[in-house]
Protein backbone atom coordinates (compact mmCIF):
# COMPACT_ATOMS: atom_id res chain seq x y z
CA UNK A 1 0.00 0.00 0.00
CA UNK A 2 1.45 3.54 -1.22
CA UNK A 3 2.72 5.71 1.78
CA UNK A 4 1.32 9.00 2.85
CA UNK A 5 2.99 12.78 2.13
CA UNK A 6 2.86 15.29 4.36
CA UNK A 7 3.40 18.73 2.79
CA UNK A 8 4.11 22.00 5.14
CA UNK A 9 5.63 25.35 4.36
CA UNK A 10 8.22 26.09 6.57
CA UNK A 11 7.03 28.80 9.83
CA UNK A 12 6.29 32.78 9.18
CA UNK A 13 9.88 33.85 8.49
CA UNK A 14 11.01 37.62 9.51
CA UNK A 15 10.69 38.80 6.19
CA UNK A 16 7.10 36.96 6.02
CA UNK A 17 6.36 38.82 8.63
CA UNK A 18 7.50 42.29 7.60
CA UNK A 19 5.86 41.42 3.64
CA UNK A 20 9.65 41.12 1.94
CA UNK A 21 11.15 38.93 -0.99
CA UNK A 22 12.50 36.11 0.68
CA UNK A 23 13.72 34.01 -2.06
CA UNK A 24 16.84 32.21 -0.99
CA UNK A 25 17.84 34.76 1.26
CA UNK A 26 18.35 33.04 4.24
CA UNK A 27 15.87 34.40 6.96
CA UNK A 28 15.22 33.05 10.29
CA UNK A 29 11.77 32.33 11.39
CA UNK A 30 10.09 34.87 13.39
CA UNK A 31 8.38 33.66 16.82
CA UNK A 32 5.06 33.18 14.86
CA UNK A 33 6.49 31.41 12.95
CA UNK A 34 8.46 29.17 15.45
CA UNK A 35 4.61 28.67 16.76
CA UNK A 36 3.22 27.73 13.93
CA UNK A 37 5.15 24.98 13.27
CA UNK A 38 4.68 23.70 16.81
CA UNK A 39 0.93 23.99 15.79
CA UNK A 40 1.97 22.02 12.74
CA UNK A 41 2.97 19.03 14.89
CA UNK A 42 -0.47 19.03 16.82
CA UNK A 43 -2.47 18.82 13.79
CA UNK A 44 -1.01 16.36 12.42
CA UNK A 45 -0.91 14.45 16.03
CA UNK A 46 -4.90 15.12 16.40
CA UNK A 47 -5.55 14.00 12.94
CA UNK A 48 -4.27 10.20 13.72
CA UNK A 49 -1.63 9.77 11.29
CA UNK A 50 1.46 8.02 11.95
CA UNK A 51 4.52 9.53 12.78
CA UNK A 52 7.09 10.43 9.80
CA UNK A 53 9.57 7.68 8.48
CA UNK A 54 11.80 10.61 6.55
CA UNK A 55 11.86 14.48 6.54
CA UNK A 56 12.98 16.08 3.47
CA UNK A 57 13.71 19.90 3.67
CA UNK A 58 15.47 22.56 2.22
CA UNK A 59 18.89 24.15 2.39
CA UNK A 60 17.39 27.09 4.06
CA UNK A 61 17.50 27.95 7.77
CA UNK A 62 13.45 28.73 8.02
CA UNK A 63 12.61 25.03 6.30
CA UNK A 64 15.25 23.63 8.53
CA UNK A 65 14.14 24.91 11.77
CA UNK A 66 10.64 24.45 10.86
CA UNK A 67 10.88 20.93 10.36
CA UNK A 68 13.31 20.69 13.94
CA UNK A 69 10.40 21.81 16.18
CA UNK A 70 7.65 19.75 14.03
CA UNK A 71 10.05 16.33 14.67
CA UNK A 72 10.80 17.60 18.44
CA UNK A 73 7.21 18.27 18.91
CA UNK A 74 6.22 14.76 17.60
CA UNK A 75 8.95 13.11 19.30
CA UNK A 76 10.82 11.48 16.24
CA UNK A 77 13.91 13.95 15.90
CA UNK A 78 15.64 10.60 15.36
CA UNK A 79 14.49 9.81 11.55
CA UNK A 80 16.68 10.69 8.70
CA UNK A 81 16.79 14.27 7.37
CA UNK A 82 17.42 14.83 3.92
CA UNK A 83 18.37 18.56 2.89
CA UNK A 84 18.44 19.51 -0.60
CA UNK A 85 18.61 23.19 -2.34
CA UNK A 86 16.29 21.16 -4.95
CA UNK A 87 13.24 22.30 -2.10
CA UNK A 88 14.75 26.23 -1.31
CA UNK A 89 12.37 29.03 -2.19
CA UNK A 90 11.91 29.72 -5.64
CA UNK A 91 15.03 32.40 -6.30
CA UNK A 92 13.09 35.73 -6.96
CA UNK A 93 16.49 37.48 -8.28
CA UNK A 94 16.62 40.79 -8.28
CA UNK A 95 13.30 41.23 -6.14
CA UNK A 96 14.64 39.53 -3.08
CA UNK A 97 14.94 41.81 -0.07
CA UNK A 98 12.59 44.49 -1.40
CA UNK A 99 9.30 45.07 0.33
CA UNK A 100 6.74 43.70 -1.83
CA UNK A 101 4.45 47.33 -2.04
CA UNK A 102 7.41 48.74 -3.00
CA UNK A 103 7.75 46.35 -6.16
CA UNK A 104 4.36 46.88 -6.45
CA UNK A 105 4.29 50.29 -6.56
CA UNK A 106 7.52 50.33 -8.84
CA UNK A 107 6.74 48.15 -11.38
CA UNK A 108 2.60 48.21 -11.17
CA UNK A 109 0.32 45.61 -10.38
CA UNK A 110 0.45 43.47 -14.16
CA UNK A 111 4.06 43.00 -13.56
CA UNK A 112 3.97 42.43 -9.83
CA UNK A 113 1.46 39.78 -10.22
CA UNK A 114 2.98 38.00 -13.25
CA UNK A 115 6.65 37.80 -12.02
CA UNK A 116 5.07 36.80 -8.15
CA UNK A 117 2.23 34.48 -9.18
CA UNK A 118 2.00 33.44 -12.98
CA UNK A 119 4.12 29.89 -13.87
CA UNK A 120 6.16 31.29 -16.36
CA UNK A 121 6.40 34.76 -14.56
CA UNK A 122 10.65 35.16 -14.33
CA UNK A 123 12.23 38.47 -12.23
CA UNK A 124 15.08 40.08 -13.33
CA UNK A 125 18.05 37.82 -12.67
CA UNK A 126 20.23 38.88 -9.67
CA UNK A 127 24.02 40.21 -10.36
CA UNK A 128 27.06 38.45 -9.06
CA UNK A 129 28.14 40.46 -6.22
CA UNK A 130 24.91 41.88 -5.19
CA UNK A 131 24.34 41.42 -1.57
CA UNK A 132 21.54 38.88 -2.08
CA UNK A 133 22.76 36.96 -4.69
CA UNK A 134 23.43 34.28 -2.39
CA UNK A 135 24.41 31.24 -4.56
CA UNK A 136 27.94 31.73 -3.59
CA UNK A 137 27.36 30.51 -0.05
CA UNK A 138 29.31 28.00 1.34
CA UNK A 139 26.03 25.40 1.53
CA UNK A 140 25.69 25.09 -2.32
CA UNK A 141 29.95 24.82 -1.94
CA UNK A 142 28.84 20.87 -4.05
CA UNK A 143 26.42 22.03 -6.31
CA UNK A 144 27.47 22.65 -10.13
CA UNK A 145 27.21 26.76 -10.72
CA UNK A 146 25.46 26.22 -13.75
CA UNK A 147 22.24 24.75 -12.05
CA UNK A 148 22.03 27.10 -9.42
CA UNK A 149 19.68 30.05 -10.39
CA UNK A 150 20.33 33.60 -10.26
CA UNK A 151 16.47 34.08 -10.74
CA UNK A 152 13.30 31.19 -11.60
CA UNK A 153 9.73 31.22 -12.13
CA UNK A 154 8.09 28.92 -10.80
CA UNK A 155 8.53 26.62 -14.09
CA UNK A 156 11.76 26.43 -13.24
CA UNK A 157 11.29 25.48 -9.88
CA UNK A 158 9.38 22.70 -11.20
CA UNK A 159 12.34 21.92 -13.64
CA UNK A 160 14.70 21.56 -10.49
CA UNK A 161 12.37 20.14 -8.39
CA UNK A 162 10.31 17.12 -10.29
CA UNK A 163 13.62 14.94 -11.36
CA UNK A 164 14.35 15.12 -6.84
CA UNK A 165 10.93 14.41 -6.33
CA UNK A 166 10.85 11.16 -8.43
CA UNK A 167 14.36 9.82 -7.73
CA UNK A 168 14.20 10.61 -3.54
CA UNK A 169 10.64 10.60 -2.46
CA UNK A 170 8.61 8.39 -4.56
CA UNK A 171 10.69 5.76 -3.51
CA UNK A 172 9.81 6.47 -0.35
CA UNK A 173 6.25 6.14 -0.67
CA UNK A 174 6.11 3.31 -2.89
CA UNK A 175 7.88 2.04 0.02
CA UNK A 176 4.32 2.57 1.78
CA UNK A 177 6.49 5.10 4.59
CA UNK A 178 4.93 8.54 5.62
CA UNK A 179 7.21 11.29 4.26
CA UNK A 180 7.46 14.54 6.06
CA UNK A 181 8.27 17.68 3.54
CA UNK A 182 8.99 20.93 5.18
CA UNK A 183 9.83 23.61 2.53
CA UNK A 184 8.53 26.55 0.49
CA UNK A 185 5.55 28.16 -0.51
CA UNK A 186 6.58 27.81 -4.76
CA UNK A 187 7.86 24.56 -3.75
CA UNK A 188 4.74 23.54 -2.55
CA UNK A 189 2.77 25.22 -5.43
CA UNK A 190 4.85 23.62 -7.79
CA UNK A 191 4.51 20.33 -6.75
CA UNK A 192 0.75 20.23 -5.98
CA UNK A 193 0.73 21.53 -9.44
CA UNK A 194 2.41 18.52 -10.79
CA UNK A 195 0.38 16.05 -8.46
CA UNK A 196 -3.21 17.50 -9.25
CA UNK A 197 -2.50 18.47 -13.07
CA UNK A 198 -3.42 21.96 -12.04
CA UNK A 199 -2.75 24.33 -15.81
CA UNK A 200 -0.60 27.10 -16.03
CA UNK A 201 -3.20 29.63 -15.77
CA UNK A 202 -5.42 28.36 -12.27
CA UNK A 203 -1.86 27.86 -10.71
CA UNK A 204 -1.89 31.64 -10.29
CA UNK A 205 -4.72 31.31 -7.89
CA UNK A 206 -3.07 28.79 -5.70
CA UNK A 207 -1.58 30.44 -2.62
CA UNK A 208 0.07 28.64 0.33
CA UNK A 209 -0.45 29.59 4.03
CA UNK A 210 2.73 29.33 6.13
CA UNK A 211 2.75 26.09 8.65
CA UNK A 212 -0.47 24.41 7.67
CA UNK A 213 -0.10 20.72 6.28
CA UNK A 214 -1.54 19.38 3.58
CA UNK A 215 -2.08 14.85 3.94
CA UNK A 216 -1.70 13.44 0.41
CA UNK A 217 -2.61 9.62 0.55
CA UNK A 218 -1.77 8.05 -2.68
CA UNK A 219 -3.19 5.17 -4.59
CA UNK A 220 -1.22 1.63 -6.31
CA UNK A 221 -0.60 4.10 -9.60
CA UNK A 222 1.30 6.95 -7.12
CA UNK A 223 -1.58 9.61 -7.78
CA UNK A 224 -3.45 11.12 -5.54
CA UNK A 225 -6.46 9.24 -3.75
CA UNK A 226 -8.20 12.55 -4.14
CA UNK A 227 -8.24 15.09 -6.86
CA UNK A 228 -7.70 17.68 -5.19
CA UNK A 229 -5.45 18.92 -1.59
CA UNK A 230 -6.31 19.76 1.58
CA UNK A 231 -4.90 21.37 4.70
CA UNK A 232 -5.27 19.71 8.23
CA UNK A 233 -7.09 23.04 9.16
CA UNK A 234 -9.03 23.98 6.45
CA UNK A 235 -10.68 26.90 7.61
CA UNK A 236 -7.70 28.70 8.80
CA UNK A 237 -5.70 27.61 5.37
CA UNK A 238 -8.32 29.91 3.88
CA UNK A 239 -7.83 32.58 5.55
CA UNK A 240 -3.99 32.84 5.24
CA UNK A 241 -3.93 31.93 1.99
CA UNK A 242 -5.95 35.22 1.34
CA UNK A 243 -3.27 36.95 3.63
CA UNK A 244 -1.12 35.50 1.00
CA UNK A 245 -2.90 36.66 -1.84
CA UNK A 246 -2.85 40.22 -0.63
CA UNK A 247 0.79 40.98 0.08
CA UNK A 248 1.75 43.96 -1.07
CA UNK A 249 -1.68 45.41 -1.71
CA UNK A 250 -1.98 46.03 2.36
CA UNK A 251 0.43 46.49 4.80
CA UNK A 252 0.66 43.25 6.94
CA UNK A 253 -0.40 42.62 9.96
Amino acid sequence: MPGTLILIRHGQSLWNKDDRFCGWVDIKLSETGREQARHSAKLILESGYVQPDICFTSRLSRAIESANIILEEMNCQYIDEVKSWRLNERHYGKLQGEPKSHILELYGKEKYQFWRRAFKGCPPAVDPGDKYYCIDDRRYAKVAKDDLPRAESLQMVSKRLLPFYNKHVVPHLEAGETVLMVTHGSVVRALVKHLYAIDDDAISSVNIPNGIPMVIKFNSAMSPETDHFEFLDPERARIEAEKVARQGFEKST
